[in-house]
């Protein structure tokens, strides 16, 4: 699925297999076996690849038939429980992200407009206007 992806993509943006291949930084023959499939593009070469043709790497596997990457949303909760995170290469334990959680969780709280209670005096309010 992946070789037919980014042959059409290739073809779709006018590139020859040298053009690609020079842009990743590998040889032409190396980028003819990942449209050929008889090698899979390691993971940084399909980021590369998505950057190049402004589609999601879900896209090129075929994991998802819309091509546009800005589309894809991704639950910062969720992605956080995975297993195996890195920070600069650093693995990061889940003591680790915690804080991180906590940070995210007080961002997205404040964001949250405030909601005042009819019939209780705004306290910032009063504080204001007492002086």
């Amino acid at each position: 699925m992946y070789g037919q992806r980014l042959r059409h993509l290739r073809k779709a943006h006018k590139y020859t297999m040298e053009d690609i291949g020079r842009k990743l930084g590998i040889a032409k023959s190396s980028y003819g076996g990942y449209e050929a499939e008889t090698k899979k593009p390691p993971l940084d070469k399909l980021t590369q690849l998505a950057e190049i043709y402004d589609v999601s790497v879900d896209y090129i596997l075929g994991l998802t038939d819309d091509p546009d990457p800005k589309k894809e949303r991704k639950d910062i909760s969720e992605f956080l429980k995975k297993d195996n995170l890195h920070w600069n290469g650093r693995p990061l334990s889940p003591e680790e992200l915690e804080p991180i959680k906590h940070i995210l969780e007080m961002v997205v709280r404040d964001r949250e407009p405030k909601v005042i209670q009819k019939n209780k005096p705004d306290s910032n309010y009063k504080a204001n206007n007492e002086q």
